[in-house]
């Protein structure tokens, strides 16, 4: 065979090796979804080496070092800012929110104090109708015709309350659209200045277990909102 067949045998990818490796930036950044693969994916390799080769095949002590290793190195990229707010305290403590809560607490003793009267009104026409009844003050067709008319207003009843507790529902929920878009207005000015990657919401028997005080932003934002509600109310 001679040399140009030698080098016409060489495969594409051999004939195309790249003389060095490319340096990644300093400067470059992980995202936490490229960790999470890179670690699940180390995870994986791991389970297969100890799972299916024979143990005389690997050198296991070696193995777990170089992984552990691996997963360090990559962790050590990423540079993650965390903050959090306590949200209870948050609601309990701005301005708008004590305001909205106080609106929707008095519709809501409207309506009930309605629900109410109207029942006490249903309830008196109803024993005035027993009593008519037993006594013998109508006539059956009287009797007939003002049953009727009762069930007719105990349904409108329900109906009524079934509409204010709709009403109620809704109005709770636009409040609650209407904080959360304050709050996180705030939270995207304040973040421009402060450049956090995650702002966590904490409340006890949430999903966070632990928080330590150092990364609480708590009161900042809470003294921001109501600068901003302030300002925007005068």
């Amino acid at each position: 065979m001679t040399a140009d067949d030698a080098n016409k045998s060489e495969t594409p990818e051999e004939q195309e090796k790249p003389s060095s490796k490319q340096e990644v930036p300093k400067t470059s950044r992980i995202s936490n979804g490229t960790i999470i693969n890179v670690v699940l994916f180390i995870g994986l390799i791991v389970l297969y080496v100890f799972r299916f080769l024979p143990s005389g095949e690997i050198e296991t002590e070696q193995l777990q070092e170089e992984v552990i290793q691996g997963t360090v190195d990559q962790i050590e990229q990423v540079k993650l800012n965390i903050a959090y707010v306590d949200s209870d305290s948050l609601i309990q403590n701005f301005q708008l929110a004590e305001i909205l809560q106080r609106e929707f607490e008095q519709e809501q003793r409207r309506m009930e104090n309605d629900i109410q009267r109207r029942q006490g009104q249903f309830q008196q026409e109803a024993e005035t109708f027993y009593q008519q009844v037993q006594t013998g003050a109508i006539t059956a067709d009287q009797a007939q015709i003002r049953e009727q008319e009762l069930m007719q207003k105990q349904q409108e009843l329900v109906q009524l309350n079934e509409t204010y507790t709709n009403q109620l529902r809704n109005k709770e929920m636009e409040m609650n659209i209407e904080l959360y878009g304050e709050i996180t207005s705030l939270l995207e000015e304040m973040n421009q200045e402060l450049d956090y990657d995650y702002i966590l919401g904490f409340s006890p028997g949430g999903g966070i277990l632990y928080a330590n005080d150092k990364h609480d932003i708590t009161n900042q934002v809470i003294q921001r909102l109501n600068a901003k509600y302030e300002s925007i109310s005068e």
